[in-house]
């Protein structure tokens, strides 16, 4: 089990600081998993990559939070 990363708050953070796929599901109530499937079949928030890892601008976050 991973420590629970802390849950950033979108209004504070600038617009291209970015997130975990973690931080995204606590913000979103979905699951890492559908994050993973998500992303393989081209669906979801866009991804940034940093360092080779999938993180997810809180511009795009904001964006794709309010339209689900």
């Amino acid at each position: 089990m991973f420590p629970a990363e802390p849950l950033p708050d979108l209004a504070s953070l600038p617009s291209d600081a970015v997130l975990t796929r973690r931080q995204m599901s606590a913000l979103s109530g979905y699951t890492v998993q559908a994050f993973k499937k998500w992303a393989r079949e081209g669906r979801g928030p866009a991804i940034t990559p940093v360092e080779g890892r999938p993180r997810y601008r809180v511009a795009d976050a904001r964006a794709w939070l309010g339209a689900i």
